[in-house]
This record gives C-alpha cells, sequence and structure tokens, in this order.
C-alpha cells in the first residue's frame, strides 16, 4: 500500500488515509508521520521560514500526541474486527464498524486541528487561494479522468479499483465476486451526481474557512468540516445517502458471508500483521 500523493481526494482525505495507513503499515512508515503530512500539505500550500519551524514543532508534538491516544484505540479497533472475521459479521455489525472507522479517523483529524489552526491563520490572501486553486485543479483532473470512455469502460475501471483494494486484503477473488463488485461500481457511478453535490458543498466550507482564517473560532469551523468530510453527508442528500450505505453494506454482507475460509484467513492475518506492527510503534 503506497503512501504517494494523491491526484484524486483533497488534502484532508489524503491525510486521514495516511494517518490509519501510517498506523497500520509498519514501524517506520509511523515513525515518519510528520514527513508524510508534511509531504501532503506541500501540495498545497509553500510554507515561509517561520510557517515551516512552527508547523514541525506543532507536527511533532501532534505525532506524539497520536502515539499514545490514537495508536492503542486503532489497535483495539483492529483487534476487535480480526476476532469478529472468524465467522461473518451481521449486516448491523458491518455499519458499525463503519462507524467506528470513521470515528478513529475523525479522531485522528481533530488533534491535528491546533497544527492546522495555526498555519492556517498565519497564511496570506495567496497562500490561501493556491490551496483553494490547487484542489479545484485536482477535482477538474479526476473528474476528467473518471468520466473518460463508455459508460461500461469507466464501470469496469471501478471496478478493477475496487477488486484491487478487496485483494489487498483477502489476497484474490473469485468471479462471482467480481460480479458483486461490478455491481458495486455501476451503483457509486450512478450516485456520481450526489457525490459532486456533496464534495461542491464542503468546498465552498473550505474556502470560508480558508478565507476567513482570522475567525477566532476557526478551530471549531476545522473540526465542524471533519465531520461534515468524514460523514460525507449532506442534508439535501440525506435519504440519498441513507440508501446508497444501505446497499454498500448489503454487498459487504454478501461479500463476507461467502468469503472462502482462504480468504478469511488471509484477511485475519493481515489485521494480527497490523495489530502486531503497532505494538511494535508503542514498544
Amino acid at each position: 500500500m503506497k503512501l504517494g500523493k494523491s491526484s484524486v481526494r483533497h488534502f484532508f482525505l489524503s491525510l486521514a488515509a495516511v494517518f490509519l495507513l501510517s498506523a497500520c503499515t509498519n514501524q517506520f512508515a509511523y515513525n515518519t508521520l510528520p514527513f508524510w503530512i508534511d509531504y501532503y500539505l506541500s501540495d498545497y500550500v509553500d510554507t515561509t521560514s517561520a510557517q515551516q519551524k512552527q508547523l514541525d514543532n506543532d507536527l511533532e508534538a501532534f505525532h506524539e500526541w497520536h502515539r499514545q491516544n490514537e495508536l492503542p484505540k486503532i489497535q483495539a479497533l483492529l483487534d476487535q474486527l480480526e476476532a469478529d472475521m472468524a465467522k461473518p459479521l451481521s449486516y448491523t455489525r458491518i455499519g458499525d464498524y463503519h462507524h467506528l472507522v470513521n470515528t478513529r479517523i475523525k479522531a485522528s483529524l481533530e488533534g491535528l486541528t491546533p497544527t492546522l489552526v495555526n498555519l492556517i491563520s498565519s497564511m496570506s490572501d495567496e497562500q490561501a487561494q493556491n490551496w483553494l486553486d490547487t484542489v479545484n485543479k485536482n477535482i477538474e483532473e479526476a473528474v476528467e479522468k473518471a468520466n473518460e470512455g463508455s459508460a461500461d469502460e469507466q464501470q469496469v475501471r471501478r471496478q478493477e479499483r475496487l477488486v484491487e483494494r478487496a485483494e489487498f486484503w483477502v489476497d484474490s477473488v473469485n468471479a462471482k465476486q467480481k460480479k458483486q463488485f461490478l455491481e458495486m461500481a455501476g451503483y457509486q457511478i450512478e450516485m456520481r451526481p450526489v457525490f459532486y453535490s456533496i464534495r461542491n458543498e464542503l468546498m465552498i466550507e473550505l474556502e470560508g474557512i480558508l478565507m476567513n482564517r482570522q475567525d477566532p473560532n476557526l478551530g471549531e469551523r476545522i473540526n465542524a468540516y471533519f465531520s461534515h468530510l468524514i460523514a460525507f453527508q449532506s442534508e439535501q442528500h440525506k435519504n440519498d445517502m441513507a440508501l446508497y450505505l444501505a446497499r454498500r453494506y448489503e454487498l459487504l454482507q454478501r461479500l463476507d458471508r461467502h468469503l472462502s475460509e482462504k480468504q478469511r484467513t488471509a484477511m485475519r492475518n493481515k489485521l494480527a500483521s497490523y495489530s502486531e506492527d503497532i505494538t511494535a510503534v508503542l514498544n
């Protein structure tokens, strides 16, 4: 699993991936977490020397906080899932894990809020505008790439990405499972208008944060943004997203119910390996 720069999702979603991936990949990755956060940030803002010094100090403090407070909770979640995966999960339990993972991502991001408050409040108008321009450019490129080819070609590309993610956990998927991923890929493509609308709402919220950088409630606004981002919900599309998640949980339940013993063992071994990696980081 690579920790590279993302041209598809904007900065905060990339950070969410970094938190969990580096916490679960290996000791070196987690011990260099401040570097990876700075690495992602460099895509969006060119810091001055004073900003960079403050950022380095803040990231080190965040890293220590995350190691002490969040890593044990992430490990407990991995251990819990590994144990539960001994047999198929219920529909309700799959939904529970969706929310539990989102809770851990949100907690990690909120731990970064003081760092972001210091950085964003110190930014110039030019730096803030560059951040927004970069995000918008990445979104435009991602949409253009997603819309390449016919509808069938788009669905197959999406299916291939879903299969690739699944095979990371279970080593390989069979023909029937690939058809199920094709089904989900088609539904996700159907949902694009809703996804794009929610993304636009999030962009407006992000712009408000960056353009009102001296707001005394900046930290609260950033935390609220994280909540909306991780949940990927809006009042306008509340029902649409509820239906989407219900269908997603149902598909995951079907997939989980029909995992072979080899696939289930592979996933449990992966989860156990990640937990062992975290133990090495904590000790």
